[in-house]
């Protein structure tokens, strides 16, 4: 009898310090910041880390950080930060890593000081000063919305101004909200990863001046239907197309592919085939 009943006081404790985490857990969050950190680098400092909290939406980057500038965002410093709507980048910011600000679901506008000489933004989405390079798009600038049936009546329908002539590796990453694309005549480069698993992305022209299609561009972007690629690109990236479950009916090459640097398996797989490539069929420019 006695061992039972140290067993239960044991056990009676064991629920006490768990029902304590558990009220604890559920206490309110005043006071609670998220977590900031900086490295020293060239120049300054740089955002090295952040960490939010759900009750914090904006993150506003400084000029300075204890006496220093802030002239760097490094890579993954603000990834997967799915609470921030909204990002302001101050004046110092001079490097802005590819992968910097990636996966950040909730993210309406990155805003930019007038005074930063390096970037600057134009209705919320990231440019380089001079807006010749597209940075980052805000993955939540306009809502996806569907009806009962599933089917996706509103989206965001981006028309890249002209004067741009890349979009920058990751630019679109992950953008779900991202249902069509207008790119501009003059545009040269599409870089790495820019649209990959853009899952609801439905129409894509890509402009007769583009010359080079970047690793995983396009990958996991399911929902094209098809796509011209226009005589004027010169090479195409490694699974620049790659799919395991692609909703193409073809792929049409205006250059012979012969004159095209192919990448390994660009070319994705047909829905529901397995090891079924779509076609590629080439089409002459008329």
């Amino acid at each position: 009898m006695l061992f039972i009943s140290r067993k239960r006081i044991f056990y009676g404790l064991i629920m006490t310090v768990l029902m304590a985490v558990l009220l604890l857990s559920g206490c309110s969050t005043v006071g609670v910041k998220e977590r900031i950190s900086y490295k020293d680098v060239d120049g300054g400092c740089a955002l090295y880390r952040y960490s939010g909290v759900s009750i914090v939406n904006e993150l506003k980057i400084p000029d300075e950080y204890e006496g220093k500038p802030v002239v760097e965002i490094m890579r993954y410093a603000i990834s997967s930060a799915e609470y921030l709507t909204r990002i302001t980048i101050g004046k110092n910011v001079r490097t802005i890593h590819y992968w910097a600000i990636t996966h950040c679901p909730n993210l309406e506008e990155i805003i930019v000081d007038p005074e930063n000489p390096y970037f600057e933004s134009h209705e919320g989405i990231l440019y380089n000063k001079g807006m010749t390079e597209l940075r980052i798009y805000p993955s939540a600038r306009t809502k996806l919305q569907k009806d009962s049936a599933g089917r996706i009546t509103v989206g965001a329908e981006v028309v890249v101004p002209a004067g741009v002539t890349s979009i920058a590796e990751t630019a679109f990453y992950l953008c779900g909200n991202l249902y069509k694309i207008q790119l501009p005549q003059g545009l040269e480069s599409i870089g790495n990863y820019a649209f990959m698993k853009c899952e609801n992305l439905t129409e894509l022209t890509l402009p007769s001046t583009l010359k080079t299609i970047g690793v995983d561009a396009f990958s996991y972007c399911d929902t094209l239907t098809s796509v011209i690629i226009p005589a004027s690109v010169e090479s195409i990236g490694d699974y620049a197309f790659f799919s395991l479950y692609s909703n193409m009916s073809a792929i049409y090459l205006r250059r012979p592919p012969d004159e095209i640097s192919l990448g390994k398996d660009w070319i994705p797989n047909k829905k529901g085939q397995v090891n079924d490539k779509v076609p590629v069929l080439y089409v002459p420019a008329e």
